[in-house]
């Protein structure tokens, strides 16, 4: 019954290591979308349905899957998302993801080609849009700039938020409300048995002790009877011996008589006609006496009888007023019941038509929602482009300020190299003129220091100035090496000096420049990004955590239920026997007094009060 409609695409996908062919089907009665997952290894199937303002919704903010007409891309997005969760039962049930499950693919398989989706029916399958509309939305789409609708999307990133948490708390919300009203039938239902079940137990029990309590009373009246009869046997027994005895003394005074007459009177042939009538006088007698006996008996029995059908009567009239008053009971307990379900299927109805109405309330409030959302995405776009003019516009005009200073900066530059140019040609003249005239002034003071030792040492000065002339020379390089050094190692520290102030210069036009340009916004934009999914990363982990410590608490509660039922069970099975043994004994021991008490009752005690004698 959850796939009703008519087939229109089919996918292959793994889900939890284990492959499933989704299939999606229409029903325009019900306005339904619904995804079945079958699985291949046990074949079981399992039914995600969504209504078609559900299945509109959850593309709501997709530039490329906002169009109905690209069918096939939304149904591999929301087959892509399917993923399966436990309910409270702790059965495996379909749902939809925030996120696209991962494949499991074979370790052994280097390369795995993807199935194939396969559509029943043409892509251009239109939605709940009209004509304008569609054409509204296609034109958007040809003309549409990524770049622009990233930045609007960015840039309204809280109302996405804010929309997507109002999502899921709907869907939270019909979920639960599912679950309670699968939770309060499953209750229901198994009231319903166990008040069966009591019922059952109670009439089993009822029929077993009035089938005992009948046998007993069957045993009873028969060993009674059996009593009874040998009483009366005895008591008939005694009588007859002691109306013998009686006969026989009786007998013998009239023999003594008679024989006494015998001899006197009559003959033999008159004695044996006397005593042959006395005997059937006698036989008369005894048959009259039994027949007097046997007819008391009669009537005493059907006196008996007659008591006894009249209590039988009166139980089987009590019987049938019992059985009259349980079936009114049943007719009213069937009559209650029967105003119960009404009354639920009343109620249930009526949550239904309300339900109708809040589905209509809630697609018309995001019918509005959407247009304010299109309205504020348009006003956003519009505020883009301006800024992005306005932006363009103060960027080329920095550029052209940039161009300028570059170019003053050149000729500057150009001046200044000219300038230094002509100072180290000045600053080389300067310093070949102090050195010839440091090597001359040199040369004089040795020229002085040779005469006066000359004048002093004439026959050695000969020999000691063309050694002090032949010696001067190489203080003279060392000199020469030394000043050299220290030239160049002078200029080298003014060099750096001079590029140490050009880049102070540079680094001091470049923060006069950023000034002028204001905040880099894609620095801001990035870091703001990257916070954001931090924080959504931080959020999804504390979902995952509060689901998983749920689904903990959910599986123990389960078990220690189970537990306790099954705790339950073997209590009141080890109970029940012991019951069944005790109820058993005391049975026997009040049918062993029975039968000792009648045991032990006086013989003759079954006879009525008018035989006993």
């Amino acid at each position: 019954d959850d796939t009703r409609g008519s087939l229109i695409f089919q996918e292959g996908k793994c889900i939890e290591g284990d492959y499933y062919i989704v299939a999606v089907y229409d029903d325009p009665a019900t306005c339904t979308i619904s995804f079945s997952a079958y699985e291949l290894e046990n074949d079981c199937t399992y039914t995600y349905p969504l209504t078609y303002s559900q299945f509109d919704a959850l593309f709501q903010y997709d530039s490329e899957l906002m169009n109905p007409s690209n069918q096939d891309g939304r149904f591999h997005w929301v087959i892509e998302r399917l993923d399966f969760v436990q309910d409270k039962r702790g059965q495996k049930v379909l749902c939809l993801g925030e996120e696209a499950t991962a494949e499991v693919e074979d370790e052994g398989d280097l390369v795995q080609e993807k199935p194939k989706a396969t559509s029943a029916v043409p892509a251009n399958v239109g939605g709940k849009i009209d004509g304008a509309t569609r054409a509204k939305l296609l034109k958007e789409l040809d003309t549409h700039d990524d770049a622009k609708l990233h930045a609007a999307l960015v840039k309204s990133e809280g109302a996405r938020k804010r929309f997507i948490a109002e999502l899921h708390a709907k869907r939270n919300l019909e979920q639960l409300k599912a679950s309670q009203r699968l939770q309060k039938a499953d209750e229901d239902r198994e009231a319903r048995l166990a008040k069966l079940e009591l019922i059952k137990k109670q009439q089993h029990a009822r029929a077993e002790a009035h089938k005992a309590s009948e046998e007993a009373k069957k045993s009873t009246m028969a060993q009674l009877e059996v009593l009874m009869k040998q009483k009366e046997a005895q008591a008939i027994r005694r009588l007859i011996q002691e109306k013998d005895a009686q006969d026989r003394g009786m007998g013998r005074e009239k023999d003594a008589a008679r024989q006494r007459r015998k001899m006197q009177e009559r003959s033999a042939a008159e004695v044996r006609a006397i005593e042959e009538e006395r005997a059937q006088q006698l036989a008369r007698k005894r048959d009259e006496q039994v027949e007097k006996r046997r007819a008391l008996f009669l009537k005493k029995n059907r006196q008996i009888a007659e008591v006894l059908r009249d209590e039988k009567m009166k139980e089987r009239e009590y019987q049938a007023r019992l059985r009259e008053a349980k079936d009114l009971i049943i007719q009213e307990v069937w009559k209650t019941k029967a105003q119960e379900r009404l009354a639920r299927e009343e109620k249930e109805r009526e949550f239904q038509r309300l339900e109708e109405i809040r589905e209509k309330v809630t697609v018309e409030r995001e019918r509005r929602r959407a247009m304010d959302e299109l309205k504020q995405i348009s006003a956003i776009r519009k505020h883009a482009e301006e800024e992005k003019e306005s932006t363009i516009k103060r960027r080329e005009k920095m550029r052209k300020e940039h161009l300028l200073d570059l170019k003053v900066e050149a000729s500057n530059r150009a001046q200044q190299a000219r300038e230094q140019a002509r100072r180290t040609d000045r600053r080389e003249q300067k310093i070949q003129e102090r050195e010839e005239a440091r090597l001359r002034r040199f040369r004089e003071s040795q020229f002085m220091d040779s005469m006066r030792a000359t004048r002093s040492f004439m026959k050695e000065g000969e020999g000691e100035e063309g050694n002090m002339l032949e010696g001067g020379a190489s203080p003279t390089a060392e000199d020469e090496d030394m000043q050299r050094k220290g030239f160049e190692a002078e200029e080298r520290r003014k060099r750096q000096m001079e590029r140490d102030e050009k880049l102070k210069r540079e680094a001091e036009k470049r923060g006069k420049m950023q000034q002028l340009s204001g905040k880099n916004p894609n620095l801001a934009e990035l870091n703001r990004i990257k916070e954001w999914r931090a924080e959504d990363e931080a959020k999804k982990k504390k979902l995952e955590d509060a689901r998983l410590k749920r689904e903990l608490q959910r599986e123990e509660a389960l078990r220690d239920l189970n537990e306790a039922s099954a705790k339950r069970e073997e209590l009141w099975t080890r109970l029940e026997v012991t019951r069944t043994e005790r109820e058993a004994e005391r049975e026997a021991n009040r049918q062993k007094a029975v039968i000792e008490k009648i045991k032990n009752l006086p013989v003759g005690g079954g006879l009525p009060n008018v035989l006993v004698y």
